[in-house]
This record gives C-alpha cells, sequence and structure tokens, in this order.
C-alpha cells in the first residue's frame, strides 16, 4: 500500500493575532514520527462547505495522515479539525460575482498557503488552477460531477450555449495542464476524447466512519429519512405529496430532513395544496454535521433518495444510496438502471419511478408494514456496503499524488 501511516509529532503551532484568533496563514509544517517533513497539500472549494463529504470526510481526513492539510472551503471560521487546517472562504450569492472574482480572490489565498500541491474541487476555480500552474505548482482538478451537461440542466441559467463554451474553452486548457479525478464513470469518454490524464475516483462508502451508525439501530419506526443537498431535483415535492397520500390512508408517517432549506424550496413546498395537512410531519433539522444527521438516522425507518432525471444524475451514483447500505437503512430509490442494479441487485430497498407520489408512497408503506422484509434489506445492505469501499479509491488518489509529488 502506498499510505504510510504516521504520528504527528507536532500539530501546526498557530501563531495569535492581537485579537486571539489564529493566523490562518503561518503554521509550522507537522513531521511525522521518523521525523521527515509531511509535504503539504492544499484542496480548494468555492462553493462546497468545508464539511463536504467528499472533500472533508473523504479526501481531507485521509490524506492529513500522510500529508498536513489545507482546506480552504466555504466555512464560518478559522479553525483546525481533526488536524485539518481549515480557512474560510466567502461564497458569493451573487452568480455573476461569484464567475469574476471567486477565482481571483482564491489564487491569493491560495498562494499564501505555499502547498507543494493544490486539489480543485469547482469548475469556476479553473483559472485559478491555471494560474497556479503558471506559478509552477502541482495542481488536481477533482471534477464531481458531469458539469457540461449539468449546464443544460439547470434551469436558472442563461443562455446555455455561450456558457457552455466559455466553459469548454477552459476545460479544454485545464485538461491540458493538469489531471483530472472524475467522480463517475459515466464521463469518462468525454475526457479520453480530450487526452486527459485522469483517475476515477468513485463516491463510494468510508465504512470505518458509517459503522457506529449501524448500530443500535431501531428500523421499525414510522420515520422516513433524508440528508443531503435540499433542491427541487431532490424529490422532496413527491416525497411530501406521497405522506399526503398516506395520510388519507391512515398512515401518519415522519419524514426527518436534514440540510439547508433554500428559500427558493421552501416557497415551493409551501404553495402546495396540501402542505397544511402534512407539515407537522416534516421535520427540517437544518445543517448538521455529517455524524450529527446520521445519528438522527438511526431511528429511521427508510432512507429517501428520489433524485430527479436529469442528464447529470441519471448515469451518476448518488452518495445516500451507498451511506443507507453502510447503516443498514432500507432505501426507497430512483427507478434509474444504475440505481436498480446496486439497490434491488443487492436486495437493500425498493426503486420507483421518482415522478410518481402514488408509487414512493406505496414504497414507503411495503418496507414499514414488512418487518422482516426491512430487517432483509438492512442486512443485505450491510453485506453489500463491503464491496463499495472508499478505502481501495482512496489508495488511486495516493498513488496519484505520489507520482505528482516524488
Amino acid at each position: 500500500m502506498f499510505q504510510k501511516v504516521v504520528t504527528a509529532k507536532a500539530h501546526a503551532t498557530k501563531i495569535q493575532h492581537n485579537n486571539g484568533k489564529p493566523d490562518e496563514w503561518h503554521t509550522k509544517s507537522v513531521t511525522s514520527q521518523s521525523g521527515s517533513m509531511k509535504k503539504r497539500v492544499c484542496h480548494l472549494s468555492s462553493v462546497h462547505l468545508a464539511t463536504d463529504t467528499r472533500i472533508f470526510y473523504r479526501y481531507c481526513t485521509h490524506l492529513s495522515v500522510q500529508y498536513d492539510v489545507t482546506l480552504i472551503a466555504v466555512h464560518p471560521q478559522n479553525e483546525r479539525r481533526q488536524g485539518i487546517h481549515i480557512i474560510p472562504f466567502r461564497r458569493f450569492k451573487n452568480k455573476l460575482l461569484r464567475v469574476l472574482l471567486t477565482w481571483f480572490l482564491m489564487f491569493f489565498k491560495a498562494m499564501r498557503v505555499r502547498a507543494e500541491l493544490y486539489h480543485l474541487h469547482d469548475p469556476e476555480l479553473i483559472p485559478c488552477g491555471l494560474l497556479l500552474r503558471f506559478m509552477g505548482k502541482k495542481v488536481v482538478f477533482d471534477i464531481h460531477e458531469n458539469v457540461a451537461e449539468d449546464i443544460f440542466d439547470k434551469p436558472w441559467i442563461p443562455a446555455k450555449k455561450i456558457l457552455y463554451a466559455c466553459f469548454h474553452f477552459f476545460e479544454k486548457r485545464a485538461i491540458k495542464s493538469m489531471p483530472i479525478i472524475l467522480a463517475e464513470n459515466s464521463y469518462v469518454a468525454r475526457y479520453q476524447k480530450m487526452g486527459a490524464d485522469l483517475t476515477v475516483v468513485l463516491n463510494y462508502v468510508d465504512l470505518p466512519f458509517f459503522k457506529p451508525f449501524s448500530d443500535p439501530v431501531n428500523r421499525t419506526t414510522h420515520r422516513i429519512f433524508y440528508m443531503g443537498i435540499l433542491l427541487e431535483s431532490r424529490g422532496l415535492q413527491q416525497i411530501a405529496e406521497a405522506l399526503y397520500q398516506l395520510k388519507k390512508q391512515g398512515h401518519i408517517i415522519t419524514f426527518d430532513v436534514v440540510g439547508e432549506l433554500y428559500t427558493s424550496l421552501e416557497k415551493q413546498l409551501h404553495a402546495l395544496p396540501f402542505w397544511r395537512d402534512i407539515s407537522d410531519q416534516i421535520c427540517f433539522h437544518g445543517r448538521l454535521t455529517l455524524e450529527q444527521g446520521y445519528a438522527i438516522s438511526r431511528n429511521a425507518a427508510v432512507g429517501m433518495c428520489i433524485i430527479q432525471p436529469m442528464k447529470n444524475s441519471v448515469g451518476s451514483y448518488p452518495t445516500k444510496m451507498f451511506e443507507y447500505m453502510a447503516i443498514g437503512l432500507p432505501q426507497v430509490t430512483s427507478n434509474f438502471v444504475l440505481y436498480q442494479n446496486i439497490v434491488e441487485g443487492e436486495g437493500s430497498g425498493i426503486c420507483v419511478n421518482p415522478a410518481d407520489p402514488a408509487g414512493i408512497a406505496a414504497a414507503i408503506l411495503e418496507i414499514i408494514q414488512n418487518p422482516a422484509k426491512g430487517e432483509t434489506m438492512r442486512l443485505n445492505g450491510l453485506k453489500a456496503a463491503e464491496k463499495y469501499l472508499w478505502s481501495a479509491e482512496m489508495e488511486k488518489v495516493y498513488t496519484l499524488y505520489g507520482r505528482l509529488l516524488s
């Protein structure tokens, strides 16, 4: 294995400003048990929260064993968490300002870290990456989704063809300048045609992290669960209508929702003609850490993953699907072929038409009313999760980093 287990001899020392807060730039490099200096790497995201599952919990916590890791991302404060130095970055609400200024501001923050390798997580940071490369830095571009197709899937984006042309212009230059990581196999062919130096790192599950949430659990409740980004495309309106149909049949189901509820979606939910009838059944817990969110899942009978059909989602694995299996939570998932092959193939849940509230309601009821079936799905999920391990994906990252930094 490429990964080396090292013990921190001295954590990065925070130099105090005269206001008592730690300086976000000046740190002493961490050394390994053997006394060798850990190489410094820096992950950059102007869109994702610092506690993003893939960036923080998957990459950074694992990399911190071998590297001195800094993360610049959307976060309220400068802090060190689980050995990772987090530097806050302000996310612009105005999308035009985001496109015009974000990469420029991120570049200056990144340069002050003085890392040996920079790992980008957003397409809007491509100009930042190109500038870092010009300055002689090693850069990796992590593509979380099929961005090109995603432009056409988002209704709020104006002048889609013009934006696509601009993105493609910068993307081609990035591909020639830096290796890329893809989170899915579905868009490998696109980047192979460009001659990209690519590595596929799938969003599989970090099993040791999720094990504490698989036991003790109570899977015989009338509660369903979702944790993640709250957008119209995540099927909350369809799930709400399914709850209404179940209530009319005499079944009261509580829905625990973990995530930030954006104003636009909140207005759409409140505009539903049946909202008042089921609003007290939906518990919005707000944005929580991964640990806090999955603690709530211990008392759920069903995990929901009702993603609406878009070009990007149909060909991409949802992280939730693997996480639900890892905690032994039976799931109701969209019936895309990619999802069905795993969820129903492993016997860990039921796949339904994501646009059909009646089908969603029937699937929820089938699991809740059949405890034996739910228990079988729980055990099947736990067993199947062992096939989809993040540790194997992380080895690819260590290999890539080793090649670039050797």
